[in-house]
């Protein structure tokens, strides 16, 4: 009777289920040597303490759930924990977690994320050119995945990875040179990195005048188009001091000034570019069209400052600290997640191998119903790297996993020659 009833439990399939949707708010921001003090960026024009107090009042504006920024102090990571400290987590806000400072030049970038939804999995850079010369920057790349529960106990969650860049500025040859040979790496590592049930994103100071440039053509226009980035608003041309772009113009807030570039909004150098499978919503992540904005440009400011006449895009203390912040203009999109937790008959039957996932060093498991076979834990490789037997009593099982290195692997249930079960397993 027992046989009778586990075949008809893993072969009758469910057409219920619960839609999960979540809207996530993404920003990216160049923050203007921050806490990085120069000659001409001074404490005084670039006071610290007041641009935690602007960034405050942005964040807790527009409250993103994932902050990329550039241009913060190559200090060790101090300048990025004072943020997280003085400005992120503030009047309210505790669930801000930064990523592992990583930098090889007086500026980096860095990735903040809200804990309450997102972990961080992964984190590289690229900091070498095809021919293995340095990068102008350094290029860094993190993974995070969406929590959710119900999802991670069923093995299945939406892996995002993000390259953070900010490219070589300035018009001439040699600086339109070097974007080219980063962006040449960047999609290089990208093709060597891909994967199949990851979202990607690009977000950054590209330094571009135009889409004609090689750098943007890199990464829009790789011969592998299913890897290419996707400018989401489909706004290409030459961006530099034309009108007809002013609507997307990220720099500059004011038109002098000593620390701050001067000129006016007139230039298109902050960008989200995104994979086609956020463009298509194919693997969790779906761009909501109409989202991607330029914060506090209203369009109506070309060759201007910010703050000049009427500019009523958002809050007048929000538009105060975007022109006292930066230079620059963060730029934000909204991403959407749906997904079903269970509706499928693949749900049903993984739902029965109950396991903490993700696991840190010990396995705790075991079979929802009793059964005979086996459990392995194999590589993204194929190698199989444990194999338990399941106890028919339905016990539960511990499995020390403090050999294996951080990273995404598969939990796969056999009962006889066949595979009943396959589930992502999640090292921290």
């Amino acid at each position: 009777m027992r046989k009778i009833t586990l075949f008809f439990i893993f072969s009758v399939g469910l057409s219920w289920g619960q839609t999960i949707t979540d809207t996530i708010q993404f920003m990216h921001y160049n923050l203007l040597n921050y806490r990085n003090i120069t000659n001409y960026c001074t404490s005084s024009t670039n006071s610290p303490s007041k641009k935690d107090d602007y960034m405050n009042t942005i964040v807790g504006y527009l409250m993103p759930d994932i902050i990329t920024v550039n241009e913060m102090v190559g200090d060790g990571g101090t300048g990025a924990n004072r943020l997280l400290t003085n400005a992120l987590n503030q009047d309210g806000r505790n669930f801000y977690k930064q990523a592992n400072y990583s930098a090889n030049s007086s500026l980096c970038n860095m990735l903040y994320y809200n804990k309450n939804k997102f972990k961080l999995i992964r984190q590289d850079k690229i900091d070498r050119a095809l021919n293995k010369t340095q990068l102008v920057r350094q290029i860094d790349v993190y993974t995070l995945y969406y929590l959710d529960n119900s999802e991670l106990e069923l093995g299945d969650t939406n892996f995002l990875t993000i390259y953070v860049a900010h490219f070589k500025a300035g018009n001439t040859s040699s600086n339109v040179s070097e974007r080219a040979k980063a962006t040449e790496a960047i999609m290089d590592y990208h093709s060597t990195n891909y994967k199949s049930d990851h979202s990607y994103l690009i977000s950054g100071d590209f330094n571009m005048y135009t889409s004609n440039e090689q750098g943007f053509i890199n990464l829009v226009g790789d011969p592998n188009t299913s890897i290419r980035f996707k400018d989401p608003i489909r706004r290409s041309g030459s961006w530099n001091n034309n009108g007809s772009f002013a609507t997307i113009h990220t720099q500059s807030t004011r038109v002098s000034g000593s620390c701050f570039s001067g000129g006016g909004m007139d230039d298109r150098f902050d960008m989200v570019l995104c994979g086609q499978e956020v463009i298509s919503n194919q693997r969790g992540y779906g761009y909501i069209s109409g989202s991607y904005k330029a914060l506090g440009n209203d369009g109506q400011h070309f060759n201007s400052s910010l703050n000049s006449g009427s500019n009523n895009s958002v809050p007048a203390d929000v538009l105060n600290s975007l022109y006292n912040m930066s230079d620059h203009l963060p730029v934000a999109i909204q991403m959407k997640i749906n997904r079903t937790t269970a509706h499928s008959q693949k749900r049903v039957n993984e739902n029965f191998l109950i396991m903490n996932n993700p696991v840190r060093d010990l396995l705790t498991w075991k079979m929802q119903l009793p059964m005979e076979g086996h459990l392995s834990i194999m590589d993204i490789h194929g190698k199989c790297l444990f194999l338990e037997r399941i106890n028919p009593n339905n016990n539960w099982h511990q499995l020390d996993l403090t050999s294996l290195s951080k990273g995404i692997y598969t939990a796969i249930v056999t009962s006889g020659s066949s595979q009943i079960i396959r589930k992502k397993l999640i090292k921290l």
